[in-house]
């Protein structure tokens, strides 16, 4: 077993199940859910007037966003690196990948009963994802490709949690709940994106110039699909707050540059890492 996988691997071999671990009785229902400084509707005249009860219930819809997110990149994840049912695959890649099942199975656990919570069961929370969905099933674990979409949409999940954690820890107001869950996510997945950069190293040598090349050209239009998706407000998610003209609201917030600029910066690390692997040229990082 590789240096760096058998780190991984001895990291995560004790297994922590989320849902044994929250403190449900915790939770505050005055409190919120995100920081308000980084809720979706921040930078608008709209959030403004809203009463303090309606921004709670403001960051419980963003909150429960960010859980529809994970659970649809974990259940893509755990669908495509259990494909082929590992034949052939090295026994420490197996081993990794295996424990990220494990994990990642439990959060979305967590983030389910955290969106039942929310009230928002039934509410779309994410924007169109039928492209990303569809391209994410083309690739493989054996290809550097997977692993570098793997690692690109676990860094900008977990970027906005470290914002999140940093704001409480500086003293805004959060949830003790949601602080929970938010942790929780954000340690383990300090050993999903060291997993994906080992694993994705492993296979980028063997990465031609024309896939590099093509796989350049697709992220910046893939990653603004993603951004929009997940950090961004649907109409349907605005109406259950009971927004009069949601769609009009939802537009306003994704040309928002304040949101723009968020969801830039919980993109950048992502981008400047595939730009240090040789994936991404300067260009498509920008």
């Amino acid at each position: 077993m590789s240096t760096t996988l058998a780190r991984i691997h001895r990291r995560a071999a004790r297994y922590r199940d989320p849902l044994a671990l929250l403190d449900f009785s915790v939770a505050d229902p005055k409190l919120p859910w995100i920081p308000y400084e980084l809720l979706s509707l921040a930078a608008l005249p709209e959030y403004a007037a809203m009463s303090q009860a309606e921004r709670v219930r403001l960051s419980r819809v963003d909150f429960a966003r960010l859980c529809a997110t994970g659970v649809w990149l974990e259940g893509l994840l755990m669908s495509r690196a259990t494909a082929r049912g590992f034949v052939g695959a090295p026994i420490d890649e197996a081993c990794v990948m295996l424990q990220e099942v494990r994990e990642e199975a439990g959060h979305s656990l967590m983030f389910l009963r955290m969106i039942e919570r929310a009230g928002m069961s039934a509410v779309p929370l994410l924007g169109p994802t039928r492209l990303l969905t569809a391209f994410a099933r083309r690739l493989a674990p054996d290809q550097a490709e997977f692993w570098a979409m793997v690692y690109l949409g676990e860094s900008v999940t977990n970027t906005f949690a470290a914002k999140v954690l940093r704001a409480a820890a500086a003293g805004a107001a959060l949830c003790p709940l949601a602080r929970q869950v938010m942790a929780l996510h954000h340690h383990d997945e300090a050993h999903h994106l060291a997993a994906a950069r080992a694993l994705l190293e492993a296979r980028i040598a063997g990465l031609g110039a024309l896939r590099r090349h093509a796989f350049a050209g697709l992220v910046r239009a893939l990653l603004r699909r993603f951004l929009e998706a997940t950090l961004y407000p649907t109409p349907a998610s605005l109406r259950s707050l009971g927004v009069d003209d949601a769609d009009a609201l939802a537009r306003r917030v994704r040309q928002s540059r304040e949101r723009r600029a968020l969801a830039e910066a919980c993109a950048a690390p992502a981008l400047a890492f595939l730009t240090r692997t040789g994936l991404l040229g300067a260009t498509e990082a920008a």
